[in-house]
């Protein structure tokens, strides 16, 4: 072992210096050198030992979890309990506009102080421990607002942190993938820009027994400056907390993560607007070819006509059945009616032409 060297130099010399002095008799001199040999021994094996292997078994004895209820909150009967909350988005993965909702990944971080779980340190260091303690002890019961789906990441293991200070102080993490619902508005569509927002709120607890708000104000959420959307422009984030009330349980606090989405429009220039309006342009060839090119001009019209009705399909079956005209619709409906009067006005014009024609022949023939 590292030191035993030296170790052995020291024992050398203090078994000389116990033999230079004058004992009180043999078998006291004797007695002091084994407890001396003895106390140097066990000094050797603390110094070197995994202090982990005596660890064992001891986490919840320190915390004294077994000698408290934590089914109740900290403090209960006494005021409200402070559980600060500061979040991180780690990404923005989807918007859905037929759902109306939105799929986001992040960091949830809550801090709060449960006195019961403070233990003794001489440095003031914190423990931290894995998701198997957090089933054990009292955590806020916080859940999403308005969620459709969510779920904890558990690759490779449950993503949970939890963080114990010697004075109490807990910090719980955990990264969450959730999707929740986006009231959007398409009445601009797609001028538009949607504001989203993700709701947390104690599922139990009202606020005469939790007090949730945002640990550093608006410093309290954070994003990963990567994040993007292929038809979105994400121009910013911002927190907000307000109380919520049921009619049956009472207030709540509340607090709001908000975003505003500003849609791309180059795509649909590309996809919608351009093919649209070329497809009117199409139709304003017939115009110059023959009248009596009766098979030119019908199949002309007739391929403009079902073009815009598949371009405007297309966009309908990507958008929820929203019972309002969208800015789109007003643009493909009057380029489909600017069509499809293209092919009356050459139905009107082969009908007139014919009547004409009659007209002629009968004088012809008197």
């Amino acid at each position: 072992l590292p030191g035993v060297a030296p170790t052995k130099l020291l024992l050398l010399q203090l078994w000389n210096q116990v033999s230079r002095s004058q004992p009180r008799s043999a078998a006291w001199a004797q007695r002091h050198q084994i407890n001396t040999i003895a106390v140097l021994c066990s000094h050797i094996y603390k110094k070197n030992r995994d202090m982990t292997k005596s660890w064992k078994g001891k986490t919840e004895q320190l915390l004294r979890v077994d000698d408290h209820d934590f089914t109740m909150r900290p403090a209960f009967g006494g005021p409200a309990i402070p559980v600060g909350v500061d979040v991180q988005v780690e990404s923005l993965d989807s918007i859905s506009e037929v759902d109306m909702d939105f799929t986001m990944t992040l960091y949830l971080r809550h801090y709060w102080k449960d006195e019961r779980l403070s233990f003794p340190s001489t440095t003031n260091k914190s423990m931290t421990f894995d998701g198997r303690l957090v089933k054990k002890i009292w955590v806020p019961d916080v859940f999403f607002v308005h969620s459709k789906r969510s779920f904890i990441h558990d690759t490779t293991t449950d993503n949970i942190m939890l963080r114990v200070f010697p004075d109490g102080h807990v910090l719980y993490s955990m990264r969450i993938t959730v999707t929740a619902m986006c009231n959007m508005d398409f009445s601009r569509f797609p001028l538009d820009s949607q504001t989203c927002s993700l709701e947390l709120e104690s599922y139990a607890y009202t606020d005469e027994d939790l007090m949730l708000y945002w640990k550093n104000g608006n410093e309290s959420l954070k994003t990963d400056e990567k994040i993007s959307l292929s038809q979105f422009l994400i121009q910013k984030f911002h927190t907000t907390s307000r109380l919520a009330f049921y009619s049956s349980t009472g207030w709540y606090n509340r607090l709001y993560i908000s975003f505003t989405l500003r849609r791309h429009i180059f795509f649909f220039l590309l996809q919608t607007y351009f093919p649209a309006t070329l497809m009117v342009m199409l139709s304003w060839v017939s115009f110059w070819i023959d009248h009596r090119a009766v098979p030119a001009r019908v199949s002309l019209g007739i391929t403009t006509v079902l073009t815009m009705s598949t371009i405007i399909t297309g966009v309908n079956a990507s958008m929820p059945r929203v019972s309002y005209i969208k800015a789109v619709d007003i643009y493909l409906w009057v380029s489909f009616v600017f069509v499809f009067l293209s092919v009356l006005e050459y139905a009107a014009v082969n009908y007139l032409t014919t009547v004409q024609e009659r007209k002629e022949r009968k004088l012809q023939e008197r």
